[in-house]
This record gives structure tokens, sequence and C-alpha cells, in this order.
């Protein structure tokens, strides 16, 4: 089931590149969603809310972008480095971040995806050292 739970993540990051966003299936209908360390809106539940929680934050930024860099099983989890580059909508200031992303697995749906602005402290929460 691990290995299925990477490959299904895989495919979420190939469709969000295409700016396809319509992987719903994959996640539980009452889906955590933690901005864990980000500024501005922290948790959320549900695909609805979910989605706004992220059209609020992307909001902020033009040209976001977030590369994966890695795929790491942990038990029920996978963690994604991410390589991020965005520009301030109101500033226009240049950010570079090396963030991780953490799946969390329940019966084959993402039950929780928490957010972390620190790569290692993603990492960290799954018991991983960076």
């Amino acid at each position: 089931m691990a290995e299925e739970n990477v490959e299904t993540v895989r495919r979420v990051y190939e469709e969000w590149s295409r700016g396809d966003f319509s992987a719903g299936e994959v996640f539980a209908a009452d889906v955590e969603f933690d901005m864990v360390d980000w500024p501005g809106r922290d948790k959320s539940r549900g695909i609805e809310e979910m989605a706004r929680a992220w059209q609020e934050s992307l909001a902020a930024w033009e040209d976001f972008r977030a590369e994966p860099t890695d795929f790491i099983e942990n038990g029920p989890h996978v963690v994604v480095p991410t390589h991020v580059t965005a520009r301030g909508r109101g500033s226009g200031a240049a950010v570079t971040a090396e963030t991780a992303t953490v799946w969390t697995f329940e019966a084959g749906k993402v039950v929780r995806l928490a957010l972390h602005w620190d790569a290692a402290a993603g990492l960290e929460a799954v018991g991983l050292s960076a």
C-alpha cells in the first residue's frame, strides 16, 4: 500500500504541474488541511475548505511554483520535499524556500495534508531527520 501511496502523490503533483487540480478523489471528504507554519490561514477541514484555503494563500503570490524534489514513504505518510519559488503580489519580492508537504493516508485516501514552510520540520513531523 505504501508504494501505491507514493505513486498517488506523484500522479497528483504531475496533474498539478499541468494546472489540473481535479484530483479530489484521492482526498477523504473530511480531509484535514494544515498550513502548519505558513502565514495567514492555518487549518481547514473538507475538500471545499482546503481549496478555499489554497486559493487564499496563493492569492498573495505571483508566479508561485512548487517543484517536488523527492517522495519519501514513512508508514502512512508520504513526505514531499519541495523547492518553492514565488514573487510577492504586492511587493514583487522574490522568494525561494525548501518546504515539505506531508500526505497522510488511511484506507487509500489522503486524510491529512500538512504544508511545512520549513522542510526539516516536515520531515521531523513524521519521525525523519533532515
